[in-house]
């Protein structure tokens, strides 16, 4: 082999090896931007999912608070009150922003409506065909997505059924319109691809005009019939939606996307997001020629550099020979030293994660320690007086204590859901409590220690019932942690020791106070201490965790939590939370009903 034929076959060597580098790492480039569009369509269609809902179910309260309307039943009833009816709907409509609502008899014939006067009026129409009233009718809530036979306008249609007055007999059902046409606007402004499919595969929402109505597969006689029945798409023609799909890659109009989807099965219906891939083909080609480049600016490099050396090998070799050693030794040390700081970063990395890792375990495992220990202590004592009550065959009671250990360890599996406040809110029901109670079953909680540390616990309740709308746990929650916080603070006292919880009303205001006769809070704690994390105590003896718990919880339920010294001495925190009306307690449970 001749030396020039032995280089022809270098270079062509390096060039498959430089050309194979620059496809492969295109290819992981674009593996890489997939990934990240996957995520971020994940994310964006989280978005629109709620968009979604806040939109669909922001009225679905509407029609069981119209149909409760005396005027309502009595027109279904009797037939009277035919213009007070039409007004009450109209001025309903109007606050609730609602398309239209409208009352219809046992036949489905619209007997008032709230757009009574409009050229679109549906009063003498008869939508006893559709399923949101058949279901209305039949006793349960009628949910129908359709284009409307009257306006043809698409909206979604929401049902309840309507009892005669004092009787469950159902004389009508009242229905109410949303149409969903702003939705649809903001996710065109977006610029996004994103559309809404039916239980029929059929897209009834969507971002993209041109494909609205349009079905995803063919349609079977069956549905077809449905369809027909219901007149679901009024005089819609469903044409099919050319679209070729393969996994979750599909494409429409000759642009490729990647398809993501999520059910919305409450409603039957499917929410896509469409991501354009032409980013991620972009992102792979511009790494390649990019890769590409730099190899061969590389390898030519390196051949002019090695015709170089040779041209100047016959006069200079032993001198080029000392010069390359002694690059080398630098290279080498050079090598060898970011190899030795390399290492040491990564073991600092290393010690670093590992000490965030046993801190954050460390500050959670105190946190939820200290969250359920006075559950705990609970079940400990009622365990003993059911082992007692069993010993002397008091069988009921010892069930009874079985039965208040069992919910203790309720509480316990929700007081440890509180460590998620700082994250995010909490998304438990609010509903009336009653102060009162709850202070009686936080002391209940808490008397074990009391009595061990000989303190002394002073209750001004004021008379009657107090009602405001919270969580019953999370409020004992509260009282526990600041009576434990306050039995912190008077444990070391000498004398006396006394905690005095007051309960009592201040104007619409229901005021809870806790105060200790201890050394009160001195004003560089003041200003933190209902900060997470902040503790006075000891290493090892708290993490700070109490009273931001107790701070988050009192705001998530409209109230306010402050801290202040006592004028006669001692830390004194205030609870203020909204009292709850009769009219708004009668409310709450005719809702609940």
């Amino acid at each position: 082999m001749t030396p020039k034929s032995g280089q022809s076959l270098l270079f062509i060597a390096f060039a498959g090896v430089v050309i194979a580098s620059a496809w492969i790492g295109g290819l992981v480039a674009e593996q890489i931007a997939l990934g990240r569009l996957e995520a971020t369509a994940r994310e964006r269609i989280t978005i629109y999912q709620s968009t979604l809902v806040n939109a669909v179910d922001r009225l679905q309260h509407l029609p069981l608070v119209v149909s409760q309307h005396p005027a309502v039943g009595r027109l279904l009833v009797d037939g009277q009150g035919l213009e007070a009816t039409h007004s009450y709907l109209a001025s309903v409509n109007e606050a609730s922003d609602a398309a239209v609502i409208y009352v219809l008899d046992r036949t489905g014939k619209t007997v008032a409506a709230s757009n009574w006067q409009s050229p679109e009026s549906f009063v003498g129409k008869n939508y006893g065909f559709r399923p949101y009233f058949q279901n209305a009718l039949a006793g349960g809530s009628g949910r129908f997505f359709a284009v409307g036979v009257t306006t043809g306008r698409p909206g979604y249609f929401v049902a309840r059924p309507v009892s005669a007055p004092g009787a469950l007999q159902i004389v009508g059902v009242v229905a109410v319109k949303l149409e969903l046409d702003s939705m649809q606007a903001d996710w065109r402004e977006g610029g996004e691809n994103v559309f809404v499919t039916d239980e029929n595969d059929v897209i009834i929402f969507s971002s993209n005009p041109d494909w609205a109505y349009r079905s995803l597969s063919p349609l079977p006689a069956e549905a077809r019939q449905r369809i027909s029945a219901n007149r679901t798409y009024g005089k819609k023609e469903i044409a099919i939606l050319e679209a070729d799909q393969a996994g979750n890659f599909i494409r429409l109009s000759n642009e490729h996307f990647l398809s993501t989807k999520t059910e919305l099965p409450s409603y039957g219906w499917q929410l896509h997001y469409l991501a354009d891939l032409e980013p991620v083909a972009v992102t792979r080609w511009l790494t390649s020629l990019a890769l590409l480049i730099i190899s061969g600016l590389s390898l030519f490099g390196f051949l002019y550099v090695r015709e170089r050396r040779r041209k100047r090998a016959s006069d200079k070799e032993a001198a080029e020979a000392r010069a390359i050693r002694g690059i080398n030794q630098r290279l080498e040390a050079e090598v060898e030293t970011r190899r030795n700081a390399e290492a040491e970063l990564r073991d600092a990395q290393a010690e670093l994660i590992q000490a965030g890792k046993l801190a954050a375990l460390g500050q959670m495992s105190a946190a939820i320690a200290h969250e359920v220990n006075q559950p705990i202590s609970a079940i400990r004592t009622f365990a003993a007086s059911g082992r007692l009550l069993l010993d002397r065959g008091r069988t009921s009671d010892a069930v009874e204590t079985l039965d208040q250990i069992a919910a203790l360890t309720e509480k316990i599996a929700q007081i440890t859901g509180d460590l998620k406040v700082f994250a995010r809110r909490s998304d438990d029901h609010l509903h009336p409590i009653s102060l009162p109670n709850s202070v009686e079953q936080a002391c209940v909680l808490f008397a074990d220690e009391l009595r061990a540390a000989e303190v002394t616990l002073d209750r001004q309740i004021e008379a009657g019932d107090i009602h405001v709308l919270g969580n019953s746990v999370r409020i004992e929650q509260v009282l526990v942690n600041l009576m434990r916080n306050a039995l912190d603070a008077v444990r070391e006292r000498p004398g006396v020791r006394r905690i005095t919880i007051a309960l009592l009303r201040d104007g619409e205001d229901a005021v809870l106070r806790v105060q200790d006769n201890g050394p009160g809070i001195d004003d560089a704690a003041m200003k933190r201490v209902f900060d997470p994390f902040f503790t006075t105590k000891p290493i090892g003896e708290g993490v700070g965790l109490g009273l931001a718990i107790s701070y988050s919880i009192v705001e998530e339920m409209g109230g306010r939590l402050r801290a202040k010294n006592a004028p006669d001495g001692g830390a004194l925190f205030s609870l203020r939370l909204k009292c709850m009306s009769v009219d708004q307690l009668t409310g709450e449970v005719e809702a609940a009903e």
